[in-house]
């Protein structure tokens, strides 16, 4: 029954999947663990929306979306059937660990769906709906609350803004093993963020970490290069391409003065031979 968990469960979340999305590389993602990589990927003062691609955090192959988002992919049907005869077959109390993070999938999935985001700043009652989330201090403002208590001065002009988003998406950046911690590490072994109990106590206890400004720099120093060198790439293919419609150029240009001058040959040739013919056509009346 543990394996059968294992394989039920969501490569992000380490959960058994809820709602979960088939992706094209044939793995599957739960839809509210999807969502959290795209808001992830958002810069500052971006929407999900403009989010165009992403990751498969199984194989790394990179899912293209349509303009539908999240939406224009299938959902696993096969998949959630499973986990829903899984989770009858099992014997779970309400505070099981199966039905707990079942609660929680579901609470996520129906804010994201059917709650609008509030300010939780406003002395309004109801409060107002919030136009920015501050991923930094993980609050949500309305315009005139953004206003008055989050300028854009120090020392908010170091924080990162991005569209209203719940609070189960903003835990994002926390630990998706220990939810009350936030990640300060990177797991080499397993390619994901991790907290400190992750290492301590945690699966990740014996694997290889590194610092999270260490692996920024390397990831931000092998992309330089990358980018380096494909610009290097690019430049040469360029010079190429001008090379190439240079010599096409001068082809053509060959082509219509051979084509001229086979041209004026044959309407030569054509002269001479009704010269000749006509000498010879008076050379044979003269004879008669």
């Amino acid at each position: 029954m543990e394996t059968l968990e294992s394989e039920l469960t969501c490569p992000i979340c380490l959960e058994l999947f809820e709602d979960p999305l088939l992706l094209p590389c044939a793995h599957s993602l739960c839809f509210n663990c999807a969502h959290r990589i795209l808001v992830s990927h958002c810069a500052t003062n971006e929407s999900v929306e403009s989010i165009t691609a992403f990751q498969c955090p199984t194989c790394r192959h990179v899912i293209t979306l349509s303009q539908r988002g999240l939406d224009g992919l299938k959902r696993n049907v096969t998949l959630q059937n499973i986990i829903d005869r899984f989770q009858k077959a099992s014997v779970s109390g309400p505070n099981s660990p199966s039905e707990t993070r079942r609660e929680r999938a579901f609470d996520a999935n129906t804010m994201t769906s059917a709650e609008k985001v509030l300010c939780q700043f406003c002395d309004q009652d109801p409060a107002q709906d919030a136009v920015k989330t501050c991923v930094t201090c993980e609050v949500s403002y309305c315009d005139d609350c953004l206003k008055a208590t989050h300028p854009n001065k120090k020392p908010f002009t170091g924080h990162r803004l991005i569209e209203p988003i719940p609070d189960s998406h903003i835990r994002g950046l926390m630990c998706l093993e220990h939810e009350d911690e936030k990640v300060n590490m990177y797991c080499v072994t397993d390619d994901q963020l991790i907290c400190a109990l992750c290492k301590l106590v945690g699966r990740h206890r014996d694997h290889q970490v590194a610092a999270l400004s260490e692996r920024y720099d390397k990831l931000k120093q092998n992309l330089e290069s990358n980018l380096t060198n494909l610009i290097k790439r690019n430049t040469e293919l360029e010079t190429l391409l001008a090379k190439l419609i240079q010599t096409c150029q001068h082809v053509e240009v060959n082509a219509s003065r051979q084509e001229a001058k086979l041209t004026e040959e044959c309407d030569l040739l054509i002269e001479i031979i009704q010269q000749r013919r006509q000498i010879i056509g008076t050379k044979i009346k003269e004879g008669k």
